[in-house]
C-alpha cells in the first residue's frame, strides 16, 4: 500500500513540474515574440502597434506607405516562434505634388494643404501659436518637410502680410514687407533649407528704407512741385495747403517715419513769404528738421531783408540763401501768379497786378483807399527803408497810380504818417524820408515824375488814439491822394 501511495505522489509531482514548466515556457515564448514584434514596427512613422496572443501576431494602426506596410509585415514574418500575422493596418493616402500653404493677414497665420505626421501637426502648431487642424495628414513629402515648412511659417512671420506655398520641393514666398532690410530678414530665415529645396521670393515694400530726403520746388508763374521721399503722413495736397496754393504737383513716395508736423509749421512760415520770390526751393539736409532754402527774390524786393526775414521765421533748422531771380521773360508777358492769384503783366521789369476799371477822381480814391486798408506799406524800425514784405504794395500802388496818371489824368501825393511817440520834428522828417522812398520805388517803376510828389506829415495827422498801440500802428501809414 505504501509502495503504491508512493508512485502515486511521484506521478503527481511529475505532472505538476510538467504543467509548471509548459506554462513559464509559453510565457517566455510570448514575451519573445513581443519583443520581436515590437522591434519589427519600431520605427513605423506613424506608430504602428502590434497585440501578441501567445504566438499569434496581429498588428494595427496607420502606415505610411505599401513600402512600410510590407517591410513591417516581413519583419513580422521572421520573428522567431510566431504562428500567425494578421495585418490590421490601414495605409495612409498620398499625395502628389505635396502641398502646404500659409498666409498672413493683418489677425493671423492660417494654414491649408497637407502634413506628414502628427508631430510635424504639432511642430507647426508651436510655430502659427495655434493649432493646425486644418492640415490634412497625407504621405509623400520630401525629405526634410517639417523643419523647411516651420522655417517658411517663421520667414512669412516676418512680412506685413504675405503668402507662403509648398509644392514638392519648391517654397514660394511673396507678401508685403516694411523695408528691404525686412525682406532680408524673412529671406534669413530660410538659411537652413536643406539642400535640394527651390526657393522663390517676391516682396513689395512700404518703404524703400531710405532715409527722408524730399525737394519742393515753386515758381511765381508756375507754382509748387515735390518730388522725393516725404516724411510719414506729409502728401503733396497738405504742402499745397500748408503755402496756401491750389496744388502742388509731382509724384513723391511716403515714408514710415518722420514727422509730417515740424514740415508743415515751417511751409506755413513760408506761405507768407511766397509773393516776394520768383523760384523757392527747399530740401532735406540731412534729418527731418534740417533744411536748406534756397529763393530768387521778385524784381525789387530788398534780397538782404528776404535773407533776414526768413531765417528769423524759419528758425535755425532752416539754412536759407537769397538771391536776384534768373532772367525775366519779355516785357509785356502775362501771368498768373501761383502765390497771390493775381494776374500780372511785366511792366519795366517788375511784376505789376493788373488792375481793370474806369480811372476818375472818385474811383481812384477809393481803389487807393481800398488797397492801403488791406496792404500796409512798412518800413525797417527807425527808418525810411522798406522793409521786405512792401513789394507787393508798391507793386499794387504802381498799377493803381499808373492807371489814375494814364487814364484819368490825375496827379497823385504820397503822405508820410508816423504816431506821436518821441521828437515831432523827427517824426515829420521821417515821414518825409519815407514818402520820399515810396515815391522813388513808384518812379522806378514808370510813374512819371511830374505826375507824383511826396509831403511827410509826421504826427499831425493821426486817424487814432496814440494812447494804444493799436491806434499808433494805425497812424503809422502811407497814403495816396490824387487831384485834377
Amino acid at each position: 500500500m505504501r509502495k503504491v501511495l508512493g508512485i502515486l505522489v511521484l506521478i503527481v509531482g511529475v505532472a505538476a513540474l510538467c504543467w509548471y514548466g509548459a506554462k513559464h515556457h509559453a510565457k517566455r515564448i510570448e514575451q519573445a515574440v513581443t519583443d520581436g514584434a515590437n522591434g519589427a514596427v519600431a520605427g513605423s512613422v506613424h506608430g504602428v502597434k502590434p497585440d501578441v496572443a501567445g504566438r499569434d501576431i496581429e498588428v494595427s494602426g496607420l502606415a505610411n506607405s505599401a513600402k512600410e506596410r510590407d517591410r513591417i509585415l516581413q519583419t513580422l514574418g521572421i520573428v522567431k516562434g510566431r504562428r500567425v500575422v494578421r495585418d490590421k493596418m490601414k495605409l495612409l493616402a498620398s499625395a502628389s505634388p505635396y502641398t502646404f500653404s500659409a498666409d498672413k493677414s493683418a489677425k493671423a497665420i492660417t494654414v491649408s494643404g497637407h502634413v506628414p505626421t502628427e508631430g510635424a501637426r504639432e511642430g507647426i502648431a508651436v510655430v502659427l501659436d495655434h493649432d493646425a487642424s486644418a492640415l490634412m495628414l497625407a504621405s509623400g513629402a520630401p525629405g526634410g518637410w517639417t523643419i523647411v515648412a516651420q522655417d517658411g511659417i517663421s520667414a512669412l512671420s516676418k512680412l506685413n502680410e504675405g503668402t507662403l506655398t509648398m509644392s514638392d520641393d519648391t517654397l514660394s514666398l511673396s507678401g508685403v514687407a516694411t523695408t528691404p532690410a525686412d525682406g532680408k530678414a524673412a529671406l534669413a530665415e530660410l538659411k537652413d533649407v536643406p539642400p535640394g529645396y527651390t526657393i522663390e521670393s517676391s516682396f513689395d515694400y512700404l518703404d524703400d528704407g531710405e532715409p527722408v530726403n524730399f525737394q519742393l520746388t515753386y515758381s511765381a508763374s508756375d507754382g509748387g512741385s515735390v518730388s522725393g521721399k516725404l516724411p510719414k503722413g506729409l502728401t503733396s495736397d497738405k504742402i499745397a495747403a500748408a503755402l496756401g496754393l491750389d496744388k502742388v504737383s509731382g509724384d513723391p513716395a511716403t515714408g514710415i517715419s518722420g514727422d509730417p508736423e515740424s514740415v508743415l509749421a515751417a511751409l506755413k512760415k513760408l506761405a507768407a513769404w511766397l509773393p516776394e520770390f520768383e523760384t523757392l526751393s527747399l530740401k532735406t539736409a540731412g534729418g527731418d528738421d534740417d533744411y536748406g532754402l534756397t529763393g530768387g527774390g521778385a524784381p525789387g524786393a530788398d534780397l538782404e531783408l528776404l535773407k533776414k526775414g526768413l531765417s528769423s521765421d524759419l528758425g535755425d533748422t532752416v539754412v536759407v540763401s537769397v538771391e536776384a531771380a534768373g532772367d525775366l521773360p519779355p516785357e509785356g508777358t502775362r501771368r498768373v501768379n501761383a502765390a497771390t492769384g493775381e494776374t500780372e503783366v511785366l511792366t519795366a521789369g517788375y511784376w505789376l497786378p493788373q488792375m481793370d476799371f474806369v480811372a476818375g477822381f472818385d474811383q481812384c480814391r477809393d481803389k487807393a483807399n481800398a488797397l492801403l486798408s488791406k496792404r500796409d506799406v512798412n518800413f525797417v524800425t527807425g527808418s525810411a527803408r522798406l522793409d521786405a514784405r512792401s513789394l507787393r504794395v508798391i507793386n499794387a500802388m504802381t498799377s493803381l497810380v499808373t492807371k489814375c496818371v494814364q487814364s484819368g489824368d490825375l496827379r497823385v501825393e504820397v503822405g508820410g504818417h508816423t504816431d506821436s511817440q518821441g521828437d515831432s520834428a523827427f517824426n515829420k522828417t521821417l515821414s518825409q524820408k519815407r514818402a520820399d522812398a515810396v515815391v522813388a520805388a513808384l518812379r522806378v517803376r514808370g510813374i512819371p515824375e511830374d505826375a507824383i510828389s511826396a509831403i511827410g506829415y509826421g504826427d499831425a495827422k493821426p486817424v487814432a488814439d496814440n494812447d494804444t498801440e493799436d491806434g499808433r500802428a494805425a497812424n503809422r501809414r502811407v497814403t495816396l491822394a490824387f487831384s485834377q
